[in-house]
């Protein structure tokens, strides 16, 4: 059975090409239940929110152990031949989990989102804090690609996520397009 996708093309630059979308998703599908997100360690942050921040001052999520990352990396090299990464974000949001408004600008690079939700979860994103954020929801029970660049001075991608419903596994890449 073909895995079903979505790719956004964030930065106009192309989204990597997926390969063996079925195994990413039979991985990424395994990391979803929730007997996965309560083994998991919590991230519970609470600040005054600051878009321009580099890393999110409010965060309610889970990390994934390295485990589940070693796991993951054979079949991320297969999917994605072309590229060079490392990986950046390694997260399970729970049902009401997000992460606020930022900018990673602390860390540029062309990145790669790739998520696998079972419920109600979006990427929101702007380039300016002038324009209204954009919001692209992720697939369900299927993988959503988002690709787009981050820069160390103004233009930033803002970006936040907000996991309305389900689980949403989001694995963060770092590349290069070889």
């Amino acid at each position: 059975m073909q895995a079903k996708y979505t790719e956004y093309d964030i930065h106009g630059k192309g989204v990597p090409k997926l390969h063996h979308a079925e195994k990413l998703e039979a991985v990424l599908k395994r990391l979803t239940p929730k007997g996965v997100y309560d083994r998991l360690e919590k991230t519970v942050r609470r600040g005054d929110p600051n878009p321009n921040s580099p890393c999110a001052v409010n965060a309610s999520l889970a990390k994934l152990s390295d485990s589940d990352i070693i796991e993951l990396l054979p079949t991320l090299k297969k999917c994605f031949p072309t590229l060079r990464f490392r990986i950046s974000g390694k997260f399970i949001y729970g049902p009401g989990d997000s992460i606020d408004e930022h900018t990673n600008s602390n860390d540029p690079s062309n990145t790669l989102y790739i998520t696998y939700a079972t419920g109600e979860s979006k990427f929101s994103y702007r380039h300016s804090l002038d324009e209204d954020l954009i919001d692209t929801y992720d697939v369900t029970n299927g993988i959503t690609l988002r690709a787009f660049e981050i820069t160390a001075s103004e233009p930033y991608t803002y970006h936040k996520v907000e996991c309305k419903s389900g689980y949403r596994v989001s694995i963060g890449l770092r590349y290069v397009d070889l």
